[in-house]
């Protein structure tokens, strides 16, 4: 069947029931058809397009309406005394079966009001009634057959309020920082509840609830509380209702239970942590999601309803962390080929989850075992390039080189929003960085015999890269990797030669014609993790810029003549990663 046969259909079916409402109106108000005759057909039609005009479009709500006009006259609402009228009927679209009812209820409160009205309460309801019971099982016009009829209240059933609120809190302390630059110190502070939360007409509940709490098997665990004032019931077991719906099943309330209610709420149980505690920092894991719904039939017999109200409770996790670390760098010592530094870095490191210490010693590893013997390697590379050098005898390498060292210390975790329980929760993170991203103090020492002159060439690469922040996310904007952006440094140290010519046979000169170039660049700190997830990871990276040096020799026979000699090519030193 074509579009426009569906819509010819259709039609026909609306006007099969306008006739029909015109015959059933007829016998119920007999004396309308017989003074208006004729015309009576024209009425009802016109009746029944008033209603569409003015937005109704379910056949009962248009049947409910022209109904009123046998009451009242025509455009009833239009004339002075009815403003009461008009105002119901400028209502939502989306509302209008709370809209007749209302002009229903009105009317039947004004037949009793008025002195000398020709038409009983009664008799109004009793039409109203069975108006319903005629064309209640039709839809809207456009699809006035439905699959399944619609249901339809007849008696008022509303909320008046309904309160939430978090009964008992899953985390109750958070870690702070207190205290000025040198004197900061972390405690734990409590964290204050979360207002309740106030559902009524003019302010409904909202599209996201958020809580904290520990997955299942793990306390303590949140608890919200419920609480619902009935307006009115259509059964008083029946409504009004709560329902609770998730990875539990479905939990559900009626009628007196729900005055005040209580049940717990559970986070998703967290897979194991794969390299172990505080390895990643900032971890925006998953909430569980659950969905509340709030049931009555919502119609008022005046003033806005509540109506059914439905939200999804997204459960974050609970576990607030802190991590503390500090590093210092060995002294300087001579860099042996094939021989494990005489001193190495120290690293300590403490993990704790809401109080409670964790297992430190994957992170310490991580650092030593990792980062560490990168850095080792990256020195060993360093002197084997140097020892290859073309021309190069008695190389040496003295100094140290040491990367991410000094003191970090974070606290993060999941907390409620300015909003408390309305609204997403958001990844508190407060951190303090007091460290150098690399710390070089590097000698190279050797003897180059080049073309006929030699001398003594020493190569040094000092300097630092200071990686020093406070960091502080306690709101929802600035979103974390922008707050993050000063936990990363990238810098650039250059080398520097000495020159000093060493005499020859011949009488030639080996000696430094301009500076040399290259340096050891790159960056460290903390980035978004690399390996999946989210969370943010700590890493080094390190790499050897072409050094070259601007060497002249002078021969007091053939004169002076210019050249570069290249000592290392580029190549990365270190890539390392907390994995």
């Amino acid at each position: 069947m074509q579009p426009q046969d569906d819509e010819a259909l259709e039609q026909a079916h609306w006007s099969a029931f306008v006739d029909a409402l015109a015959a059933h109106l007829a016998a119920q108000w007999p004396a309308m058809p017989e003074r208006l005759g004729e015309r009576y057909a024209a009425f009802v039609e016109h009746a029944v397009a008033q209603a569409e005009k003015r937005g109704l479009g379910g056949a009962v709500a248009v049947a409910r309406y022209v109904n009123l006009w046998f009451v009242w006259g025509p455009a009833y609402h239009d004339k002075p005394g009815f403003e009461w009228a008009a105002g119901l009927l400028a209502a939502p679209r989306e509302r209008e079966w709370s809209t007749v009812h209302q002009l229903v209820r009105r009317s039947m409160a004004e037949l009793q009001r008025l002195p000398g009205t020709r038409i009983e309460p009664a008799a109004l309801a009793a039409s109203d009634e069975r108006l319903i019971e005629r064309f209640g099982a039709l839809g809207r016009r456009g699809a006035l057959h439905p699959a399944e009829p619609p249901l339809l209240p007849r008696r008022a059933c509303d909320l008046e309020a309904a309160e939430l609120r978090l009964l008992e809190p899953a985390v109750a302390e958070h870690y702070v920082l207190k205290g000025g630059q040198g004197a900061a110190t972390w405690q734990r502070a409590p964290i204050a509840l979360p207002p309740p939360l106030r559902v009524e007409a003019a302010s409904p509940l909202p599209p996201l609830l958020a809580v904290l709490s520990h997955p299942p098997g793990q306390r303590p665990q949140a608890r919200l509380q419920l609480r619902l004032r009935a307006h009115a019931q259509c059964d008083g077991s029946v409504h009004p209702a709560a329902r609770f719906a998730g990875t539990h099943g479905l939990w559900g309330w009626a009628g007196p239970e729900t005055r005040t209610l209580s049940w717990p709420l559970t986070g998703l149980a967290r897979a194991s942590l794969a390299a172990g505690p505080g390895m990643a920092i900032a971890e925006e894991t998953s909430p569980d999601i659950f969905r509340l719904e709030l049931l009555s039939c919502g119609l008022r017999d005046e003033g806005d309803a509540i109506g059914p109200q439905q939200t999804l409770v997204w459960v974050w996790p609970a576990a607030q962390w802190w991590l503390e670390l500090e590093r210092q760098p060995a002294v300087a010592q001579p860099v042996l080929a094939g021989q494990a530094p005489a001193l190495r870095d120290t690293t300590q490191a403490r993990v704790e989850c809401d109080a409670r210490a964790q297992d430190a010693l994957p992170l310490r590893r991580a650092f030593e075992q990792g980062l560490d013997a990168a850095r080792d390697a990256a020195l060993q590379a360093l002197l084997a390039g140097w020892s290859a050098v073309p021309g190069l005898s008695a190389p040496r390498l003295d100094g140290a080189l040491a990367l991410l060292v000094g003191r970090a210390a974070f606290t993060w975790g999941w907390c409620l929003g300015a909003g408390g329980l309305d609204g997403r929760a958001l990844m508190r993170l407060v951190g303090t960085l007091a460290m150098q991203a690399v710390q070089a103090e590097l000698e190279f020492e050797g003897e180059l015999a080049l073309a006929g002159g030699r001398a003594r060439v020493q190569l040094r690469c000092v300097g630092q890269a200071p990686l020093a922040a406070t960091l502080q996310r306690e709101q929802a904007e600035p979103a974390l990797l922008p707050v993050l952006q000063p936990a990363l440094v990238r810098f650039s140290l250059p080398f520097t030669a000495g020159i000093t010519p060493l005499a020859t046979e011949h009488g030639a000169l080996l000696q430094a014609a301009g500076p040399c170039t290259g340096a050891l660049v790159g960056e460290a700190g903390l980035r978004p993790r690399t390996s999946g997830g989210s969370g943010f990871e700590w890493f080094a990276a390190l790499r050897l810029e072409p050094v070259l040096l601007s060497l002249a020799l002078v021969d007091p026979v053939l004169g002076a003549r210019r050249f570069t000699h290249a000592l290392w090519p580029a190549r990365t030193l270190v890539d390392w990663r907390l994995a």
